[in-house]
């Protein structure tokens, strides 16, 4: 019995409804390509990967229902980059389905300034596609990489995957019949010469272009003796008959499913296939000529397929549990060498997209020695209506593909269900068995399993409970699987360091342990060799190799041995790149590979770095508790860490405090006791103030966002120190000022304006009145002029000064600096403006106090000024330097006075600087040094010349979003710098001492943030070691201070010194000395209190030293 087909029919009508060039460039209409704006220094995506911190962003996900942002090339370093285009910055938006106006929505994009790249993403072609012409709409081929495995095959040089030299790889069919005429399966199905009768090699023949049975082979006799007579291509079990046609063309699901498994690839037409050109068995196990969705002779086709010498048997259809089955399959398995795969299920109610997932097996795929398969969706999803268990043991694309048909008139069909995620595996079985044809069943499958890839979906929920442990081993990846068939893969399983303080420093000679490993799978690497070498100056790799030495590394095996280099003492800090190029043999292949490992070179701390946190504020280091023992504060997510010296936690820190921390941190004694506390806000508009304990000294709560850091101020005067933080709420932009009690300031809260402020205030009396004044940005747009800034100017009283606000061009600004820079005793107000949206270029403004109209000067620079200006005097001419970096990529020191930069200025920093600058005399020379990160993730240090500090610039492989800090965590008289990365906080031990001088040393200038420089507190330079020839009174350092300062002084010779501190009012508060003192420098601290020992109230103070005729006098500001 034969059932019979019109073949040039069907071709012709494919053909009129598929019309597929490959010439047209392709993109996808489901996603498009951003590219973040680089003045966004800080870009997160929420874990969901449905948010960013970027509203604008957000709006536009949340009116175009796109399901998810992706970071595009998530192994991209921040050093690769186009001029000022970098990798890392590319993210791929998803909308899950496809869009018939994706140009309009790309376009959309373009539109807010976060944004500066959107456009739609082109389809890669790989280097084989095959030619049917639906291989475009075959998302789940790519998804399992069939088209980099097909690769690996000379295809156009006449190499056929699927094809042996001897024999064939057979998968069985058994479900509601074949329709194996099928134009896109005829020439792979099946064809038993067993039973070749005529011998002509065929027992399927096209006559009158219909196919049919060869009729010289039908003779009624099993020629086999398989137990089936006639049986050409397999066999129809429920009706005994040689022809496993559908009983009924309304009976697909067959048919649909061999097409996943082996449709006719590169044939022209239709569909391509995993199994690519392995062959198809039909068995019919349905004997309900109306009934298309049971079937009713599983068992009995299951055995015919293993009878008839299938290799591999595709079960796509479920039931439930019995012991008669258990025993049916194991037999399979064990007599017949069958590879035997199930569907998992479609849900609880086997409704497939419309179901949820049952977390209950399902059989045959349940049972031992069944491979189990559950189905994802398009872009590696697990759209939680398959089913998942302990038992699955692998995931493949199942959701919405298309499939062979059999109707007359449509040859192709959409389907969904793990039904075709499971065809898919056992095409793919099927091809790795066609590679190592001798190989036994647990080999083949160990290639499949093994090989198969994470996707972030396997750890998610359904339903509330998670699918972690229940999805297999990952997806299916036929590339690595035809991969593993060949050749070994080798990996660095671990790398340890051996040191001898637990650190690698410059100048050292160190030994590496490596443990190597062979992938689970993987061929064996016979002839292995593993050598080490790097380009980075200052590095020799002086043992190079570690090899087999004729003993071959088989699959999971492991071999652990030791590189050895060593650097030079001027060798760079930070993750240094190494690479380890492997190469070995296998059999007649040879493989080649390379591994990068990063080798931390660090002056480091005992017990750091801190691993495990993301940091995205600048950290901070001061002494909380007053016990002259620094610590240090970061934040990640939600908690405020606090971490002494050797990585230990704090009291009672870390604080949790409920939601993401989303300000930087400023630090002071708020309620006068002596000890500081800390302050931060968090993205849900709250502001907490943390004691020195780690308890909450008081919350504050309000509804908008709260820009960058609050600050902390003394605003009314009254001897305690108040908070002041901007906040944009829906309406606008609001000002606060508070006490520490959580009370509002008199005049406080002040809706500035209906537009948007840029950042938080700065503090400082501009004008010389004695009330200290609040500066604050705004931006606003206008349809005439576009975008503007505007400065306002707000006393502590909550009132608006004259002259203020005014407006000047600009899209955007920098926090703004105060500092006296001409010597009136006025403050000038600088910030930096961004010109346009395309933020291509930026202007530094130098404003008088007086406020509209009194530019000073200005400074245009190319692209984005980040991080905030900083404020020091570089060459040691008297005159204060406005020190900047951003897009341009070099540091800047201008002098707006004298309109110039120090000789060798800027700096070249090799891409773009997104830190505000720090400064200090880092080796106690005099001279200042200044430090700043870039967006490479270097810390660059220089001197004041501008070449490189000892060791740096430092390398960080982990990404930098925030200012480090420095100071002296472990009190021996050097700075060590805090470093946050996203992955980690580390500290770097700077080796020499410190200078004593005021300088723009943290974040905003000083702990309080209040963004004033202090220019009268700048000293000359450091004497150092060199005899002393005059007398010379120093800057107190640190200044301001809490709880101590220090006060040196130069003699140069014996003499009798009096060194008496006052108040305002000329008042003695208390005399550190009044004795003979021998030449040379001393030092000598003061603690804050008074002749009494009681402590003094925060405020100003002056310290006079008088010596043989020699008086002076500086100031100082002592906080709380």
């Amino acid at each position: 019995m034969s059932r019979k087909t019109n073949a040039s029919c069907s071709i012709i009508l494919f053909l009129i409804i598929n019309n597929t060039s490959f010439a047209t460039p392709k993109y996808h209409d489901d996603r498009i390509m951003v590219y973040i704006n680089n003045k966004i220094i800080d870009f997160r995506i929420s874990d969901d990967l449905k948010t960013t911190n970027v509203p604008d962003i957000n709006n536009l996900i949340q009116s175009f229902n796109a399901r998810s942002i992706k970071q595009w090339l998530p192994n991209a370093r921040p050093t690769d980059k186009n001029h000022d285009v970098y990798l890392d910055r590319f993210h791929v938006i998803y909308f899950g389905s496809s869009k018939n106006n994706i140009d309009a929505i790309s376009e959309r994009f373009k539109l807010i300034d976060a944004i500066t790249i959107s456009e739609k993403v082109a389809i890669v072609e790989p280097a084989y596609v095959p030619n049917d012409s639906l291989w475009d709409q075959l998302y789940g081929l790519s998804q399992i990489k069939a088209d980099l495995a097909f690769d690996l095959w000379d295809i156009d040089g006449g190499e056929i995957p699927g094809q042996m030299e001897n024999g064939e790889i057979v998968v069985a069919i058994p479900d509601i019949g074949l329709k194996w005429s099928h134009p896109d399966l005829i020439d792979n199905i099946w064809q038993n010469l067993g039973e070749d009768l005529d011998g002509d090699g065929v027992v399927l023949e096209l006559i009158d272009g219909i196919w049919t049975f060869d009729p010289d082979d039908e003779n009624g006799v099993d020629d086999d003796e398989d137990g089936y007579i006639d049986n050409f291509i397999g066999y129809d079990v429920a009706m005994d008959d040689n022809d496993p046609w559908p009983l009924n063309l309304t009976h697909v699901h067959g048919t649909k499913v061999a097409g996943n498994v082996s449709a006719v690839t590169n044939n022209g037409i239709g569909l391509s296939s995993v199994g690519y050109s392995v062959k198809l068995m039909g068995v019919n196990a349905n004997s309900n000529i109306n009934e298309p969705w049971y079937l009713t002779h599983t068992n009995e086709a299951v055995l015919a397929a293993a009878q008839m010498g299938a290799d591999i048997i595709n079960c796509s259809w479920v039931s439930g549990y019995s012991n008669a089955n258990n025993n049916f399959f194991q037999i399979i398995h064990s007599e017949y060498g069958s590879i035997v795969l199930g569907a998992a299920g479609n849900g609880v109610n086997n409704g497939g997209v419309s179901d949820t997932t049952d977390f209950n097996p399902r059989y045959p795929a349940g049972y031992e020695n069944v491979l189990s398969v559950t189905a994802l969706g398009a872009g590696d999803s697990f759209n939680c209506w398959s089913n998942v268990h302990e038992t699955v043991d692998i995931s493949a694309p199942g959701e919405f593909i298309i499939c062979a048909y059999t109707y007359r008139d449509t040859l192709y069909a959409l389907g969904t269900g793990t039904s075709y995620a499971t065809p898919l595996t056992a095409g793919a079985i099927a091809l790795v068995k066609s590679l190592i044809p001798n190989a036994d069943n647990e080999t083949v499958i160990s290639k499949i399993l093994n090989t198969a890839g994470h996707y972030p979906d396997m750890i998610r929920t359904c339903g509330g409970q998670s699918i972690e442990g229940l999805v297999g081993s990952g997806q299916l990846n036929i590339h690595r699987a035809v991969l593993a068939t060949r050749y070994p893969e080798l990996l660095v399983k671990d790398v340890q360091f051996q040191t001898d303080d637990g650190f690698i420093n410059p100048g050292e000679t160190i030994t590496i342990n490596v443990t190597i490993q062979n992938s689970s799978g993987f061929e064996p690497a016979e002839d292995w060799v593993a050598i080490l070498s790097t380009d980075e100056p200052g590095f020799d790799v002086i043992d190079n190799q570690i090899q087999g030495n004729g003993v071959p590394l088989l699959e999971s095996e492991e071999f652990t041995g030791q590189f050895i280099f060593t650097s030079n003492e001027d060798a760079l800090l930070g993750d240094i790149p190494f690479n380890i190029q492997f190469s070995a043999t296998s059999g007649d292949y040879s493989y080649e590979s390379d591994a990068e490992i990063l080798v931390p070179v660090s002056l480091g701390l005992i017990g750091f770095p801190i691993e495990n946190v993301s940091i995205h504020f600048p950290p901070t280091i001061t002494d909380l508790d007053g016990n002259n023992y620094s610590e240090i504060y970061f934040d990640t997510d939600s908690l405020m860490h606090g971490k002494w010296l050797g990585g230990s936690d704090f009291n009672n820190f870390p604080f949790n405090s409920g939601s993401n921390i989303s300000t930087g941190n400023a630090v002071g004694d708020l309620d006068g006791d002596g000890n500081k506390e800390i302050v931060f806000g968090t993205s849900a508009g709250v502001i907490y103030v943390i004691s020195d304990l780690g308890v909450v000294h008081m919350i504050y709560e309000q509804e908008g966002s709260i820009l960058d850091v609050p600050v902390l101020s003394d605003l009314d005067q009254d001897g305690d120190v108040e908070i002041i933080f901007t906040s944009n709420h829906d309406s606008g932009g609001v000002l606060y000022a508070i006490h520490d009690t959580g009370d509002d300031v008199s005049g406080f809260p002040i809706n500035v304006s209906s537009s948007t402020i840029n950042s938080c205030p700065s503090i400082a009396d501009i004008e010389s009145d004695g009330l200290l004044d609040i500066i604050i940005s705004t931006r606003s747009w206008n349809d005439q002029h576009g975008w503007s800034v505007n400065i306002h100017a707000i006393d502590g009283y909550g009132a608006l000064k004259e002259g203020f606000p005014f407006s000047v061009e600009g899209e955007n600004s920098s926090p703004v600096t105060l500092i006296d820079l001409d010597n009136d005793n006025n403050i000038e107000l600088v910030h930096a403006v961004t010109l346009d949206v395309m933020h291509s270029q930026s202007r530094i403004l130098v404003w008088g106090h007086e406020g509209e109209g009194m530019l000073v000067n200005s400074f245009e620079t190319e692209g984005v000024v980040h991080g905030g200006i900083s404020v020091s005097d570089m060459d040691g001419n008297g005159s204060m330097e406005l020190v900047f970096t951003g897009d341009n990529e070099h540091i800047h020191a201008w002098d707006p006075i004298l309109d110039t930069e120090p000789t060798g200025w800027p700096l070249n920093l090799g891409s773009s600087g997104i830190s505000e600058p720090i400064i200090v005399d880092v080796d106690n020379d005099g001279d200042l040094e200044i430090m700043c990160v870039s967006k490479s993730n270097e810390i660059h240090f220089f001197h004041h010349d501008g070449t490189n500090y000892n060791n740096f610039p430092y390398i960080s492989q982990d990404s930098i979003y925030s200012t480090p800090a420095i100071g002296d965590l472990d009190n021996d008289g050097d700075h060590e710098v805090i470093v946050g990365t996203l992955s980690d906080l580390r500290v770097i031990d700077i080796t020499e001492e410190f200078g004593d001088r005021y300088t723009w040393s943290s974040y905003r200038g000083n702990m309080y943030r209040d963004g004033y420089f202090d220019a009268t507190l700048v000293s000359i330079k450091n004497h150092g070691n060199t005899t002393p020839d005059e007398y010379f009174l120093y800057d107190n350092y640190p200044n301001p201070f809490n709880p101590i300062t220090k006060l040196s002084f130069v003699l140069p010779k014996n003499s009798r010194v009096s060194l008496t501190i006052f108040d305002t009012r000329g008042m003695v508060v208390k005399t550190l000395l009044d004795s003979e003192q021998v030449s040379g420098k001393s030092s000598v601290n003061w603690d804050g209190r008074n002749e009494i020992g009681l402590p003094v109230s925060t405020g100003l103070y002056f310290y006079r030293i008088e010596a043989e005729g020699f008086t002076e006098t500086k100031k100082m500001i002592f906080l709380k």
